[in-house]
């Protein structure tokens, strides 16, 4: 994957293993969120790292933190299924509230892109357009 990654020129995060993120020297870190509060530590043993951390819109830590990756933004599958859509007023509200800048993830469809525009999203998220892809090599 960190090959794949170079060669595509994106940054690659491990989710939380700040031992495996260092052996494949991923450019950085995503954090649960249960786990934000951790950022401050992590950045100052590497600050060279961009550290992000999920949201669900609650109150979140962000010091340490480069950005946030808020979700459900639109009903989604897996781990966010059981959590309410934001809708784009929701991401929109919590966007301008929190600190650091905000990617938007959770059922986000091709479709949907256009009703983001100006929402304050820096970026969208994805994983089963991810998984889809990785699918598609295997």
């Amino acid at each position: 994957m960190r090959e794949a990654t170079r060669q595509a020129g994106v940054r690659l995060l491990v989710g939380l293993d700040m031992a495996l993120a260092e052996a494949v020297q991923a450019d950085g870190l995503h954090l649960p969120e249960r786990a934000a509060g951790q950022a401050q530590a992590i950045h100052a043993a590497r600050p060279d790292w961009l550290l992000t951390a999920a949201w669900h819109g609650g109150p979140v830590e962000c010091a340490g933190l480069d950005a946030l990756v808020l979700s459900p933004v639109f009903s989604a599958g897996g781990a966010s299924a059981a959590r309410p859509a934001l809708g784009v007023e929701g991401f929109r509200d919590r966007a301008e509230a929190a600190g650091p800048p905000v990617y938007a993830l959770g059922g986000i469809r091709a479709g949907d892109v256009g009703a983001l525009a100006g929402s304050g999203a820096c970026g969208l998220a994805a994983v089963s357009a991810i998984q889809a892809a990785f699918q598609a090599f295997a």
